[in-house]
């Protein structure tokens, strides 16, 4: 994968201003990755059956984007020179295509105007547009074939159309792009004015401290290692719902429900590298609605600790733009970290929660369970009454076992009818025992069908942090194995890996 990212972004490294020159960089040389490719096999192909023009043509094309490609390394800035010289040379080798095999090879223009338009922009691709109309208007002057007026109008229009959906498409993100500038600079100003004031108040007195508590702003304070709230005023308890000491036995990810533990690891990493961080997330309020905020990161000692503060400004109505995309971004978020059957993690959610079960089991010195569930005779339910049913015994097993466990405890679906639980605190084995046997007899109760009563039972896996393993995969493949050894038992009960 390194390799491939090596050659997509030419060998450079961007910072995360350069996000549009590094765009470029991956579809030029995507795209040219794919021409040399194709081109040359063409070039092959057209020589061996004796069309030798063509192929020459071909093969000059395909030379050509390789040596695009290699010159783009140089630096940064070559692409920009590049990019406008590769597109006229393509525009004649097409037109010279266009004389010799007529009509048909008009297409290849389509293909030009959408490379101009998405590497260049709307202006040259405005000007490749018109220029491949004109060449096509011309093709009887280069051609002893006569076309009648329904094959250029024919051939003109889809053209025409494409320019004129390309043109409003990059007309449209200029706009929006103008107008999130406009709203991202408004809202730094005033995050960068409110927390350049409210960070000396930590350091004041306590009439100071007592207007930062009371500001409509949200202001929170959290451990950096564990993520967990030291401190939150009560801008914070009134935006979100929660009482002070229900806000202190939670972390970020309880109220920030779409972040993962590698997009907060990335904000520490710029906090140490830059002293600050900003970002656009959505809180989740106790009543469950939700609203986007502007954060503001800043890294503070508090009580003698590494901390973080976040400053968080709600966003109104007048960011309507910036806040359409946030929902986007949040719906994105959560359907890739949840399943959209049972509501509950998924596999790439589960991994992070393992992760930061792991950490925090290591800075305790404590232990956690993984629990393997996989439900046995699941598939005769699907054969004999269907997927429907088969979904309706999901979702109710998916509640069953959320029920059997404390909030603060990860139940995910891994796929079909597996499923895994981490289940952290606990005092011995014994009482993860316990909570296993739970499990067990909830599942085992009917499910109704319609008039009928649908039985499932479950087979139950379990591995120990740290005492079978340090790593996480290793946990997973040690509870399933146990999980099989439950099956080869009789099914319907539990068993500790060994």
């Amino acid at each position: 994968m390194s390799i491939i990212k090596n050659f997509l972004l030419s060998g450079f490294n961007f910072e995360e201003e350069e996000y549009e020159l590094k765009l470029q960089f991956i579809l030029v040389n995507s795209i040219l990755s794919l021409v040399v490719i194709m081109l040359g096999f063409l070039g092959f192909v057209r020589y061996i059956t004796g069309q030798e023009i063509q192929a020459f043509v071909d093969i000059i094309a395909a030379l050509s984007s390789f040596i695009t490609i290699i010159l783009a390394r140089r630096s940064k800035h070559s692409i920009n020179i590049s990019i406008p010289i590769l597109l006229g040379f393509f525009y004649f080798l097409i037109s010279f295509t266009f004389r010799n095999i007529g009509i048909l090879g008009s297409t290849w223009y389509v293909v030009l105007i959408l490379a101009a338009f998405f590497l260049k922009g709307k202006k040259v691709g405005l000007f490749f547009a018109i220029i491949s109309i004109l060449a096509i208007l011309s093709l009887e002057q280069f051609s002893d074939v006569k076309y009648t007026m329904f094959q250029y109008i024919y051939i003109t229009i889809p053209i025409i159309l494409s320019m004129t959906f390309l043109y409003l498409y990059e007309q449209r993100n200029e706009i929006l792009n103008a107008l999130l500038k406009k709203q991202k600079a408004f809202l730094e100003e005033e995050v960068h004015q409110q927390t350049k004031e409210l960070s000396q108040l930590l350091l004041k007195s306590e009439e100071l401290a007592s207007i930062m508590k009371n500001t409509l702003l949200e202001i929170y304070i959290v451990d950096f290692e564990s993520d967990q709230y030291l401190y939150v005023n009560d801008g914070a308890i009134k935006a979100l719902g929660y009482s002070k000491s229900e806000l202190l036995s939670m972390n970020i990810y309880d109220i920030n429900t779409s972040m993962i533990h590698d997009t907060v690891k990335k904000f520490k990493e710029m906090m140490q590298k830059n002293g600050n961080a900003v970002n656009i997330s959505q809180h989740t309020r106790k009543d469950g609605s939700s609203y986007g905020v502007q954060s503001f990161m800043h890294k503070i000692s508090y009580e003698k600790k590494d901390a973080y503060v976040i400053f968080d400004i709600q966003i109104s109505s007048a960011q309507k733009a910036q806040s359409e995309i946030l929902k986007q971004k949040e719906t994105l978020a959560y359907q890739a970290h949840y399943d959209t059957l049972t509501k509950l993690p998924n596999r790439i959610l589960f991994k992070d929660r393992l992760t930061q079960a792991i950490a925090k089991a290591k800075r305790n010195d404590s232990k956690f369970a993984l629990l393997f569930v996989d439900l046995d005779h699941f598939k005769d339910i699907n054969d004999t009454y269907g997927h429907k049913a088969g979904d309706i015994v999901l979702r109710e097993v998916a509640k069953r076992l959320k029920n059997c466990v404390r909030e603060s405890d990860t139940v995910s679906r891994l796929s079909g009818d597996e499923f895994l639980i981490i289940l952290e605190d606990f005092d011995s084995n014994e009482s993860i025992a316990v909570i296993a046997k739970l499990l067990v007899d909830a599942l085992q109760l009917p499910i109704r069908f319609g008039d009928k009563e649908l039985i499932v039972t479950c087979s139950i896996g379990i591995s120990i942090y740290p005492t079978d393993s340090r790593d996480g995969d290793t946990l997973i493949k040690y509870a399933d194995r146990a999980m099989y050894n439950a099956k080869n038992v009789g099914k319907n009960n539990f068993k500790f890996y060994t």
